[in-house]
């Protein structure tokens, strides 16, 4: 496994170092800048004064030389780091050779096409193939799409708490109001289940006794007559939820999920894009509940660094689309498959070992935070994988009623201010997720850790008032 001095290298040294007052007036005048220019519905780039200079590894620096430790990864982008050395070279050596070619074949994509097969969840592996695209609302289209067609079927369902992307089918499946209430209608026949979100349980049990009442509601609704589901074409679930609070399922969610669709007649559709690609210490998150998906979504931390998604198919499902029935421009960009291929290169190279860090280094960290809970009246749940990890605050920690919203905006602010970049999720937007780079070093990790929880013990009083 790669030591921490090699990690190291990767990073700029010295993190954090920030200045006394943020932000610095070039990050300010850029900042404010952008607001003329740039549109209000930007989600980062607006919670955040925040100016990106250059990175490396886990680490940033902004206009004005200020030294971050960066917990957000990209959302799940940077698995191998900002900025590794071996994509910049892929960088340097495709680029004068060969970048757009439409929506058609070229070397990289080819070999990415097959390389995907290769390292795909039991059942896809060796057994499928990819149709490209350049965000992760469009693969979840493409992933519908195919469902639609594959089955002749109209139904989709999901699950509360589901970010699944911003248009189309794909804003239907997401739940958060704050993505849709003044985009209504939707696109109808989009249903949502209760998922295993065990610390706010939908009929308020407890794991085990619940009985996995959440899974087993799903299949009721999918296998019961008069439930209202009739043409069920898929089921679309994040294995790990993202923007819904960083949740894994119990043990026998999955196993449970996948029985009823395939009882339903239902494909199984697992959105990757951001649990996936060696964040949760397997290559794919789904992969730690050892069930068959019918479709991957991938994309975010694939080709890093370059925009790439897609949605990888059982192959037994390729003679029910039509050839030439889904025209676009930029999937399959050469670039972007060249880097895909070196960032799996990376992601699975047996020296480097980068998803068996994230399992020991990852619960090493979750450990910090589960000892700390012990003690602490405002941590109220400490959950995650690998490094995708979220601790979530509460102003009761029996009644768990969750801090105010506004409060843990504070609180990511005064991370800020103390050179941790950090976003918030969760349903009621008090969870505090850690999804750093694979390439973070353990004692950065240790200080975002510790940095945070100074902060949740100097704020205490404040949180639960």
């Amino acid at each position: 496994m790669i030591s921490e001095e090699e990690i190291m290298k990767l990073n700029f040294p010295d993190a954090p170092k920030v200045a006394e007052n943020l932000p610095g007036p070039k990050t300010k005048e850029v900042w404010d800048q952008s607001w003329k220019y740039e549109t209000p519905t930007r989600v980062g780039g607006s919670y955040l004064q925040f100016v990106w200079d250059s990175a490396m590894g886990s680490t940033i620096k902004d206009l004005d030389g200020n030294l971050f430790i960066d917990m957000t990864g990209g959302l799940g982008v940077n698995n191998v780091g900002h900025t590794h050395p071996k994509v910049v070279e892929t960088i340097l050596k495709q680029a004068p050779k060969l970048m757009h070619t439409l929506d058609m074949v070229n070397g990289p994509r080819a070999a990415l096409a097959e390389r995907l097969s290769e390292i795909m969840p039991p059942g896809l592996k060796g057994n499928c193939f990819t149709a490209f695209d350049t965000s992760g609302s469009g693969a979840v289209e493409t992933a519908i799409k195919y469902a639609k067609m594959i089955t002749g079927r109209k139904e989709i369902i999901a699950f509360q708490g589901a970010y699944h992307g911003v248009f189309g089918h794909s804003l239907a499946l997401t739940t958060s109001p704050h993505y849709r209430v003044g985009y209504e209608p939707f696109v109808p026949n989009a249903h949502h289940m209760p998922y295993g979100y065990c610390y706010r349980c939908f009929i308020g049990a407890k794991y085990p006794s619940c009985g996995i009442a959440c899974a087993k509601y799903l299949d009721y609704v999918l296998n019961t007559p008069y439930t209202g589901i009739t043409q069920p074409a898929c089921v679309i679930v994040e294995p790990v939820q993202g923007e819904g609070g960083y949740c894994p399922p119990p043990p026998e969610f999955f196993p449970i999920v996948a029985q009823a669709c395939k009882k339903a007649g239902a494909l199984l559709i697992v959105d990757e894009i951001q649990a996936g690609f060696g964040r949760t210490g397997k290559m794919w998150a789904i992969e730690h509940w050892g069930v068959e998906p019918d479709m991957v979504v991938w994309g975010k931390g694939v080709a890093g660094e370059l925009p790439l998604t897609g949605v990888t198919v059982k192959a037994e499902y390729q003679s029910k689309l039509e050839v030439g029935s889904q025209p676009a421009t930029f999937p399959g960009n050469a670039l972007a498959c060249a880097v895909a291929l070196t960032n799996i290169e990376i992601m699975t190279d047996p020296k480097t070992e980068l998803m068996k860090r994230a399992q020991v280094v990852g619960e090493e960290i979750i450990n910090i935070y589960r000892e700390a809970q012990k003690t602490s009246p405002v941590i109220g749940d400490v959950r995650g994988k690998g490094f995708m990890m979220c601790v979530e605050l509460v102003k009761n920690k029996e009644t768990r009623e969750p801090i105010a919203a506004e409060k843990a905006f504070g609180l990511m602010v005064n991370l800020q201010n103390r050179g941790i970049l950090n976003f918030v999720c969760g349903r009621y937007g008090n969870g505090f997720r850690f999804m750093p780079p694979l390439t973070t070093p353990k004692k950065y990790f240790e200080t975002a850790a510790n940095t945070f929880l100074s902060l949740v013990k100097e704020q205490e009083k404040d949180l639960m008032a």
